[in-house]
């Protein structure tokens, strides 16, 4: 194990001179936080809030990836509805910041159904702390600076359908595929492609118990540029809107080897009403399953009622 490790770490020092990746933040609890996913999002919900998040994933190997989340989500007048985030994605080196505001618009189909359509400005900043590698030669000039992107712009759209039950939805958060390039006294020629992803989301929710509690099997389908076809499928069970429960199931749809990804599960609790703190372990399935046997996630969000009108009882799961 301590030899993969050590080969991860060399994989991630020699990844900046052209990296095309995963670069879209990966979450377990994207079923109570799918304003991160998709901009239709905003406003969605009953209610408003604000939360944080933070995912600690593949623990034990240096360099593994990390997200911290600050967002808000927020009912505005006119059917519409805000929400503004900012994330921090951290890979080895690499040091990712994202700020994000969508702007959402919900139009009624029909007595019960709607059609929400928004869209996403982005600005990040790319650093590549280079400097601050161990184990390598200090020699190397490579590593004598670390590296800044400057500010980066990029847009998104996405759609949701949804009633009191049934949810669909379909994003694209960022469009514009951007080209990084920084140049550091002709010494460091460090190259970066954005890839776009595609989200195609959905679940419903079955009533049990008489409506104490509440079933919800959900999926989630992730397309990127370059990386494998994904799929989460979720089960979670709501007893009474104050305790939640439920598994995970993560696979590659387009792997040859490694088809199951990782399975997990995930709790939450609701706390003096307006608090609720969220969590998710998830044990990989491939052969990172040598090297660790955990990713950890947590959130904590205060929610509060707006004073404009309830369209309709907007699916449980939307937070």
């Amino acid at each position: 194990m301590k030899n993969f490790k050590k080969h991860f770490v060399l994989l991630l020092i020699l990844m900046p001179l052209v990296l095309y990746g995963q670069q879209e933040p990966m979450y377990g609890q994207y079923i109570f936080n799918s304003s991160v996913l998709n901009p239709a999002q905003a406003g969605a919900d009953n209610t408003s809030h604000f939360g944080v998040l933070a995912r600690n994933q593949w623990v034990g190997i240096d360099g593994a990836p990390k997200t911290e989340t600050l967002y808000g989500n927020f009912r505005m007048p006119r059917d519409l509805g805000l929400s503004v985030g900012l994330y921090q994605d951290r890979l080895g080196p690499e040091v990712n910041l994202h700020f994000q505001t969508d702007l959402a618009y919900h139009a009624q189909l029909s007595r019960t159904i709607y059609l929400a359509g928004g869209i996403r400005f982005n600005v990040s900043h790319l650093r590549v702390n280079l400097a601050e590698l161990e184990h390598v030669d200090p020699r190397n000039p490579y590593f004598h600076e670390n590296l800044s992107s400057g500010l980066q712009l990029n847009a998104g759209i996405g759609f949701l359908a949804y009633n009191q039950r049934t949810f669909v939805g379909l994003s694209l958060p960022r469009a514009f595929r951007n080209r990084v390039k920084i140049t550091e006294a002709d010494v460091v020629d460090f190259r970066k492609q954005e890839v776009r992803h595609l989200f195609l989301y959905g679940g419903t929710n079955i009533y049990l118990a008489g409506g104490e509690v509440t079933f919800t099997p959900s999926t989630l389908i992730k397309y990127g540029e370059d990386s494998p076809l994904q799929m989460d499928l979720n089960a979670v069970f709501n007893f009474v809107d104050v305790l939640e429960a439920g598994l995970l199931l993560r696979s590659n749809l387009t792997s040859d080897n490694d088809w199951f990804d990782a399975v997990g599960f995930m709790a939450g609790i609701r706390l003096f009403e307006k608090w609720y703190f969220g969590y998710v372990y998830e044990h990989p399935l491939t052969s990172l399953r040598h090297a660790t046997r955990q990713t950890h996630e947590i959130s904590l969000r205060f929610m509060w009622d707006q004073k404009y009108p309830t369209r309709v009882r907007s699916p449980r799961y939307f937070r």
